[in-house]
């Protein structure tokens, strides 16, 4: 196996741990049915979380796989980068969650945690676009869509208001599906 491999394997599971801890959340979600409160918020950003931790797989295992100058700090950069994201996923859906569990007060109770690691998380994909010299191929939508997670960050951290916390989350989502809709623009969808 080659050094990628070996890198890919682990963040294969980095981020597989925190796709199936997001999906045993929503299962234990259903399984409560109704004695669990959900806000607009929440739903998003875990919809937002779990599509982030995909094409963080995604980018590594593609955007990585040609680099040929491994080292350990590129190797701790990237496993960083998946571990945050899994913490991100942790915050959301906590593994011990309580029988009286509300996700939106867990979720602003955390808040600080949540958008803190977030802001990192958006520096740190500023970073690896900058290693892996994308900056001047995505340029102007790429920083303001960096510059509209950035602020979104920074009111979901400084900010208790429910309202507001719905319109950063809902906004954030639509540019990351916009994100990856504008790259997708030139794949070829025909059937062989």
């Amino acid at each position: 196996m080659s050094s990628f491999e070996f890198l890919s394997v682990l963040i294969s599971v980095v981020v597989g741990l925190g796709m199936a801890n997001m999906l045993t959340g929503v299962g234990k979600m259903l399984h409560r049915g109704n004695s669990i409160r959900v806000s607009l918020a929440f739903v998003v950003w875990a919809i937002f979380v779990f599509h982030y931790l995909i094409i963080y797989w995604w980018t590594v295992v593609f955007g990585w796989q040609d680099w040929e100058n491994w080292n350990l700090l590129i190797f701790i950069f990237i496993l960083t980068y998946g571990i945050l994201l899994y913490l991100l996923s942790i915050i959301l859906f906590p593994t011990n969650m309580p029988e009286t569990w509300d996700p939106h007060e867990s979720f602003m109770a955390m808040r600080h945690w949540f958008f803190g690691l977030f802001l990192v998380v958006v520096v740190v994909e500023g970073l690896d676009s900058k290693l892996k010299s994308h900056l001047a191929e995505f340029s102007t939508p790429y920083f303001l869509l960096l510059g509209l997670w950035f602020a979104g960050g920074l009111v979901g951290l400084t900010s208790d208001n429910r309202r507001l916390h719905n319109i950063v989350a809902v906004s954030l989502l639509i540019s990351q599906i916009t994100w990856v809709a504008y790259q997708l623009r030139d794949l070829e969808w025909s059937i062989s």
